[in-house]
């Protein structure tokens, strides 16, 4: 395939997770001739809040392709995805299995009226208010389910807690900006759930998802496919 550019990614983990959950994917997009920047949130802070992901990811962003790179965001890093484009040039942004903030509202008050979450019986709260899992089998069973037992076990075993601050604030944006946007569906996702991700992509970014097959995770559980389809995405 002879393509105009190089691809260039940013990729952005979700709750509890740090950047190394992008090794296997970033190692595949290097192998199509893309390159990649994974950002590492500071998201066990409790004083920071989607704004300050934002700037993170608008660092990453003007650093790996001043032109605009495409931002992938897993997971709870959408809180943040939608703030980027005012902060920093962006050609795409894919939501990867992530929520999606409705413009105006708290995340907190759209999960008590929606049904968004999956399994959450083993995610606790510490005394700073930050989430946690009190299981590694748990968070496997949950987060990593089809995905390869060693580096599973890994991964689980560095989670971080997870900082409520972007949660419980308004979205700071009246409406989601104007750049294109994707979102990647997983049709066995255990955390969130596919039918709010069907509902919310349709509705909130006014596109039809992609739908994969499998779990939470893919960057884990199946990083060739997923590097091909988020090349697909970049040439569109």
């Amino acid at each position: 395939m002879i393509r105009s550019h190089r691809p260039a990614f940013v990729l952005v983990h979700g709750a509890w997770h740090d950047a190394g959950v992008w090794d296997s994917l970033r190692a595949a997009l290097g192998r199509e001739g893309a390159r990649s920047l994974a950002v590492q949130l500071p998201s066990d802070d409790v004083a920071i809040d989607a704004s300050g992901y934002a700037r993170a990811i608008a660092r990453a962003s003007r650093k790996l392709a001043p032109d605009g790179p495409v931002v992938v965001g897993h997971s709870m890093s959408g809180l943040a995805l939608p703030l980027v484009p005012a902060l920093a040039p962006v050609r795409r942004l894919i939501f990867l299995a992530a929520l999606v903030p409705a413009p105006g509202q708290r995340m907190t008050d759209v999960q008590a009226a929606e049904d968004v979450l999956g399994d959450t019986r083993a995610v606790a709260r510490d005394e700073l208010g930050r989430s946690y899992w009190t299981s590694i089998e748990a968070a496997i069973d949950v987060l990593y389910h089809d995905c390869d037992a060693g580096p599973a076990r890994e991964i689980a075993g560095r989670l971080r807690p997870q900082a409520r601050t972007p949660h419980e604030e308004p979205c700071p944006i009246t409406k989601l900006p104007d750049v294109p946007a994707s979102y990647i569906l997983m049709r066995e996702d255990r955390m969130i759930r596919p039918e709010w991700s069907r509902m919310a992509a349709r509705k909130r970014l006014g596109v039809e998802p992609i739908e994969l097959r499998g779990g939470h995770s893919p960057m884990l559980a199946q990083p060739e496919q997923l590097a091909l389809r988020l090349i697909e995405l970049d040439a569109l």
